[in-house]
């Protein structure tokens, strides 16, 4: 009987470390958790945005392609998530990146074709996805 206590204890902490859960509810991603998920990834997009910003008033181009190598690895990421905050955040983040980049390669390698305008109108949406991100992150 002290056995079958055992497995039982096992089998549940099993399946609430593996977020399955048959109880309605239990299984369900945190905020928390979907950030822990994906937070080496949101770290390197972190990273790259602001290199590829700084980058692109001198080279749109190489700009472009940092945040294209961005939205990819976003989006790799976005498969990990499962909570509605989380992805709804990272959702607008990678439409505003999708953006960003599309602006980048309308200049093409010549930084006069850039338009501030829309370059800054995409960068503050990322900021505003960024920041909602946070806050889905502290929800348990």
């Amino acid at each position: 009987m002290r056995k079958l206590g055992l497995l039982v204890a096992a089998l549940a902490a099993s399946l609430f470390l593996s977020s399955c859960s048959l109880i309605p509810g239990l299984g369900q991603q945190s905020g928390v958790q979907a950030c822990a998920a994906v937070s080496d990834s949101m770290q390197k997009a972190v990273s790259e945005f602001t290199d590829a910003m700084t980058t692109a008033a001198n080279d749109p181009e190489a700009a472009s392609k940092a945040v294209d190598k961005m939205l990819t690895e976003l989006t790799a990421a976005r498969a990990k998530v499962t909570n509605a905050d989380v992805g709804a955040a990272l959702d607008k983040a990678t439409a505003a990146m999708k953006t960003l980049s599309d602006e980048l390669k309308k200049a093409g390698n010549d930084p006069e074709k850039l338009d501030g305008d829309k370059l800054n109108a995409a960068a503050e949406e990322i900021q505003v996805a960024l920041t909602e991100f946070g806050t889905a992150c502290t929800k348990f």
